[in-house]
Order: C-alpha cells, then sequence, then structure tokens
C-alpha cells in the first residue's frame, strides 16, 4: 500500500493500523496544495486525506482503509471472520465512531476553529457526542477493547475518533473512556505513528 498522508488528518489512523500490522507500506507526504491537484483529485475526488494506491486502484475513506489492511493481513487479528457476530460487532463500532460520534466533533471543531465561533452551536454539537458517546462509557467500564479481548478495527477507527476530540479539546471525555484513549495511546505501534508524524510536521 501507498499511504498518501497528511499529518493530524484521518490518515493518522491509518498509519497507526499499519504500524499494527507490520507490514511494509509506502508513505507518501502529501500537502494541502498537493490535494487539489488533478492527479491526487484522480485518486480522491475530494482532495482528502487519507488516500491510498492498492494493487488494484485508489481507495480512499479512513474506515474503508482500515477495514481493507485488517482484511489483506488477517494475521494482524484485527479482524473477524467474514460473517461471525465478532465481526458483526466490528462493523457496529466502526460505523458507529464515524457517524455519531466523529460527526458532532466535527460539528465543533468547525466552530471552534471558525473566526466566529457560534457557541451554542458548539454547545449543542458537544451535548450530541456526550449523549452518543455514553454507550461507549458503558461498555469500557469493564473491558479493554471494544470487541473481545484482544484490538481490532473497531478500536482503530472509533477510539481513534475519541483519541482526536481529546487532542483537539473538541468534548471532555467520559473517565472510562479517557482511560481506554490512554490505553490505546500508549501501544507501541501508536507511539511509532506519533513518531512518524512528528517527524513530518
Amino acid at each position: 500500500m501507498r499511504l498518501y498522508h497528511q499529518p493530524r488528518t484521518r490518515s493518522t489512523r491509518i498509519l497507526w493500523a499499519l504500524e499494527e500490522i507490520g507490514a511494509p507500506y509506502d508513505l507518501q507526504l502529501i500537502t494541502r496544495e498537493e490535494k487539489a491537484e488533478s492527479w491526487f483529485r484522480a485518486i480522491h475526488p475530494l482532495g482528502r486525506s487519507p488516500a491510498a494506491m492498492l494493487d488494484g486502484g485508489p481507495l480512499f475513506e479512513s474506515a474503508a482503509l482500515a477495514w481493507q489492511l485488517a482484511d489483506e493481513h488477517p494475521s494482524a487479528g484485527l479482524a473477524g471472520a467474514v460473517g461471525s457476530y465478532e465481526r458483526a460487532q466490528q462493523y457496529q463500532w466502526s460505523f458507529f465512531g464515524m457517524t455519531e460520534l466523529e460527526a458532532p466533533l466535527i460539528d465543533v471543531a468547525r466552530q471552534l476553529w471558525s473566526d466566529e465561533a457560534d457557541a451554542t452551536a458548539v454547545e449543542k454539537a458537544q451535548a450530541r457526542f456526550a449523549a452518543n458517546v455514553a454507550p461507549v462509557e458503558d461498555l469500557m467500564g469493564d473491558r479493554e477493547f471494544l470487541v473481545g479481548d484482544g484490538l481490532s478495527v473497531a478500536d482503530i477507527v472509533l477510539g481513534s475518533v475519541v483519541a482526536f476530540g481529546r487532542i483537539a479539546e473538541l468534548a471532555p471525555l467520559p473517565a472510562a473512556v479517557a482511560a481506554y484513549v490512554d490505553r490505546l495511546e500508549a501501544r507501541p505501534a501508536m507511539q511509532r505513528a506519533r513518531a512518524i508524524q512528528a517527524a513530518q510536521s
């Protein structure tokens, strides 16, 4: 895989997945200006990061890329067997992270990173995030990972979303979710991904 990576974007979660897997990859740093160029738009039509070039062609969307990596490298143990309940749960939490948790965080970010933040809009989005993250808090009260006894693609997707919320100071995390993020951030693969990102920033 060739990963087109821009630091401090969703491509960081794919860099983390690649480091967890331990397979070789080609990392190509992409700038904001390059993302607007026609050659990159042929890879990602909206000119966003992450995007990747696979053996069969281009692929974008971070959750799709994380799942593709899990399927390409089954020995890494990041995804349950096709058709299993374990895999269904991993799909569930991956999609939940993208739709129910990332969406309100992005709404907060758009306000806080604008010149004229709407405090009411921020409050509403943070309240939506708080309500939506409550099931994750309940789940993580007595377990280490979202599904089963080991890290899965669901943790990479959802975990990176809530980690983003904390790093960017977009919304407070419940104690159990904050502890979950601490465990993920302490993983050697995540540490390596952060170091690679820091070196390129």
